[in-house]
């Protein structure tokens, strides 16, 4: 049975790799296979910016279940400080749950609730907020050559070309190898990592990384989107009510 669950779910696998495959695409024009990245340009970008929107898309398909988690929010990276709406969409077969939760982080503390009663915990690391840090760390030590003309795509209205990027065997072990969120450890068969750049000013407002896993002998199709949007406005992030009861 597990090697027809597989079988069926590799079906979509070869899709889900190729980022946009479901979608519209825009070819590259002439004009734009010309245009080359500078890694070393892109990243120091992405580090000066202070303040962003973010829009993060989570999905995991399996045999079992199926999960999609979006987080949206404001990060202010000067302060530390973020915003963020965390929604948990998950299918265990016909049972089907859907969670909400509002998450502050303020002064190296994380504040959370679901509408009830808060939550108050100190923050682990602030890159577990920050996922433009996330991204330039994937990017650092990468080579022009690394990186693979793809398409055209809008943001908004800012167009973006999207590259595939081949990362260091340091990277790949570095953010690759861990427990998956659980106890037991995950492993990453297959990936493919996407950036899309504003190539005329070197900036980065997206990633996509697709990824084939197996853990504990159960294979599984990730895939995470990231959009980084309205970089460097002005941003308020206070709670909006005092949790010191939680």
């Amino acid at each position: 049975m597990g090697a027809t669950k597989w079988t069926l779910l590799g079906g979509v696998v070869v899709c889900l790799l190729v980022a946009g495959c479901t979608g519209v695409s825009t070819p590259l024009t002439e004009e734009s296979t010309d245009q080359r990245i500078d890694p070393d340009e892109l990243t120091a970008t992405a580090s000066d910016v202070e303040t962003y929107e973010l829009e993060v898309t989570r999905t995991l398909q399996s045999s079992a279940v199926n999960e999609t988690t979006t987080i949206d929010g404001v990060v202010d990276r000067s302060e530390q400080r973020a915003k963020l709406t965390r929604t948990v969409e998950t299918n265990v077969g016909t049972d089907q749950r859907r969670t909400t939760t509002d998450q502050y982080v303020i002064d190296g503390t994380q504040y959370t609730t679901d509408g009830n009663e808060w939550q108050q915990t100190p923050l682990n690391a602030w890159n577990d907020i920050d996922r433009l840090e996330n991204e330039v760390t994937m990017l650092e030590g990468t080579e022009p050559a690394d990186f693979e003309r793809i398409r055209t795509q809008s943001i908004g209205d800012i167009e973006t070309t999207m590259y595939e990027v081949t990362l260091g065997e340091d990277v790949e072990a570095d953010r690759f190898e861990g427990d998956g969120g659980g106890h037991v450890p995950l492993s990453v068969e297959e990936y493919v990592y996407y950036v899309l750049v504003d190539t005329e000013t070197d900036t980065l407002y997206g990633t996509d990384l697709r990824m084939e896993v197996n853990q504990g002998g159960n294979p599984a199709v990730i895939t995470i989107e990231t959009i980084v949007s309205d970089t460097d406005e002005p941003v308020d992030i206070t709670l909006p009510e005092d949790p010191t009861d939680a």
